[in-house]
């Protein structure tokens, strides 16, 4: 994991306007903080579709999702992956976190201690 990120959203209509805004977060930050190619995990098959242009363009999402796309096209290499639920702990904990507790923060290089082993068990499922 180079960068995490976990805050706060307080106007979010739906679970699919909540990854795409976290979506839009990530891509932002990567374009800050990281030289690397990225990968964008989310269990929402349909937030996955648009982002990767082959969702319905007819969505009430569409505005969020053309801003992530805007966001997508100056990073280097962008890979948005769908997963099962499962295999996205790590995603679950930060928004938890960020729920439960008001919490906003980043992390660089260093995931935090609440999600190591998540991240370990989420990381040797996609080797295995």
């Amino acid at each position: 994991m180079i960068l995490a990120s976990s805050r706060v959203i307080f106007r979010c209509a739906h679970s699919e306007e909540a990854e795409l805004l976290a979506a839009w977060e990530g891509m932002s930050l990567a374009l800050q903080w990281v030289a690397n190619p990225i990968i964008i995990e989310t269990d929402c098959l349909s937030v996955c579709r648009l982002l990767n242009c082959r969702g319905d363009k007819r969505s009430d999402l569409v505005m969020i999702a053309r801003e992530v796309l805007q966001l997508r096209s100056e990073l280097r290499e962008v890979d948005v992956r769908h997963c099962k639920r499962s295999q996205n702990r790590v995603n679950h904990l930060l928004a938890n976190k960020a729920c439960v507790e008001s919490f906003c923060k980043v992390w660089l290089n260093e995931p935090p201690d609440f999600v190591a082993t998540a991240l370990a068990i989420d990381c040797n499922r996609i080797v295995t």
